[in-house]
């Protein structure tokens, strides 16, 4: 039961955060809006590649491991995707200000695969 609610909860969030995103998107001119809607914005954006990240990430772990343990595969795949969605929004952010180059996001990128190491090597 709670592998089927865990896959519920993110199409539900994918589908709002996408359909929040959207609205906000095409209906709020970012250079005259209040900081928060900014921040939704982003956090929206960041709702959305976590879902993607997650589910994707966690049918080809399935799918590579032929079923078998299905139920280990989600915690890995949800931090997997939640530290994949945060370099995507950190990307977009430092786009945004104007301070994106390739030194940076390799240094973000670097970052995070030692986050991950991290994780993996405590048992």
């Amino acid at each position: 039961m709670a592998l089927k609610l865990y896959i519920f909860g993110l199409f539900t969030t994918l589908i709002l955060a996408s359909f929040l995103w959207f609205l906000l998107l095409f209906g709020v001119n970012p250079l005259q809006a209040p900081a928060w809607i900014i921040f939704l914005f982003y956090l929206t954006f960041f709702m959305i590649w976590t879902a993607i990240f997650a589910l994707a990430g966690y049918y080809l772990k399935v799918w590579a491991s032929n079923r078998e343990v299905i139920f280990s595969h989600i915690g890995p795949s949800l931090r997997q995707a939640g530290f994949a969605s945060f370099v995507l929004t950190i990307f977009l952010f430092f786009e945004q200000i104007k301070v994106l180059n390739w030194w940076i996001a390799g240094m973000i990128i670097f970052a995070t695969i030692l986050f991950e190491l991290f994780f993996r090597s405590r048992k």
